[in-house]
């Protein structure tokens, strides 16, 4: 039997997962059992080939087509072994035994049925990785880069020094039983960016509890595989937060949502067309938000892969 499961997505980010694996093989002591599942987007960067050389225990998944985030993690789910998953973003390093830590204290407390570690950049300073679920008034204010108004979304208040429970926890470094993730029949295939949240949204209507273990840490480069396309990235971002929305809440908190989300979408794609002459990276933004805005003008609210 395999204690752990981990499932990694990579989407051209080759120097990152090789970095990755190397620290879960270098930071897992004998005693625990695991594999590695690699799920494969149509990487271009020689990401099957360097693995596949490097790594030759691997398991890993080679997709025709960049399928996106979720539905690659329930391919990987499938075919995993363990009897807990470790979702983990290729952009993280171990920098201690953290997958001991994790799936002892999930046995350890019943009622627990996610739980994140906490996440450091490179100079180990702490990145939020954990919220309550989303209102109208706080997605609004995230979208709107005035996220520093939500005082309470954050937990900034309480105290981290060992666990707290959380509505969520990032999606980056996800620690579960495989049994709970089969229960919900996994991530739904077409969120991107809200995936994580929606899945601990209704792991909580079934019972469990959602925990933020700040006794262990991963580094996170945050967003290396966002940033190689623009277009997904910016589109799938504003998008899922409609469709969590329109799974999760009310149709006037949806309305108000995608008004907000179509106001914003004017005001950025006016600003870069503006600055589009000065660079490629404005232009690619621009075609991100454009790319929004048609999703949103036709009412076709699926998420771009």
């Amino acid at each position: 039997m395999i204690d752990i499961s981990i499932i990694i997505v990579n989407y051209n980010v080759k120097e990152y997962i090789i970095d990755c694996i190397q620290s879960i093989k270098r930071w897992t002591p004998e005693k625990i059992s695991y594999e590695i599942i690699v799920i494969d987007n149509k990487s271009e960067d020689g990401s099957v080939g360097a693995l596949t050389s490097k790594f030759p225990e691997i398991t890993i998944i080679k997709n025709k087509q960049n399928i996106g985030f979720s539905r690659a993690i329930n391919q990987g789910a499938e075919l995993a072994q363990g009897t807990h998953l470790f979702i983990l973003n290729p952009d993280t390093l171990l920098i201690e035994d953290s997958l001991t830590k994790l799936v002892s204290f999930l046995n350890e407390h019943n009622r627990i049925g996610i739980v994140g570690p906490a996440l450091v950049n490179q100079n180990e300073k702490v990145q939020q990785s954990f919220w309550k679920f989303p209102t109208l008034l706080t997605a609004v204010l995230e979208i709107y880069h005035l996220d520093f108004l939500n005082k309470y979304k954050n937990y900034i208040y309480r105290n981290k020094s060992e666990y707290i429970y959380a509505d969520s926890v990032s999606g980056g470094a996800f620690f579960l039983k495989k049994s709970l993730f089969n229960e919900l029949n996994g991530f739904i295939d077409n969120l991107f960016w809200m995936e994580d949240m929606d899945f601990c949204k209704r792991a909580s209507s079934l019972g469990y509890k959602v925990a933020y273990l700040s006794q262990t840490k991963l580094i996170h480069y945050i967003g290396k595989s966002s940033e190689k396309n623009w277009v997904v990235t910016i589109s799938n971002r504003l998008l899922s937060k409609i469709k969590y929305f329109k799974l999760h809440h009310g149709s006037i908190d949806v309305f108000l949502l995608v008004l907000s989300i179509y106001l914003l979408v004017i005001l950025k794609s006016t600003f870069l067309i503006l600055l589009s002459p000065f660079g490629s990276i404005y232009r690619k933004k621009l075609s991100g938000y454009l790319t929004t805005l048609k999703k949103l003008i036709t009412g076709q609210y699926q998420v771009v892969c």
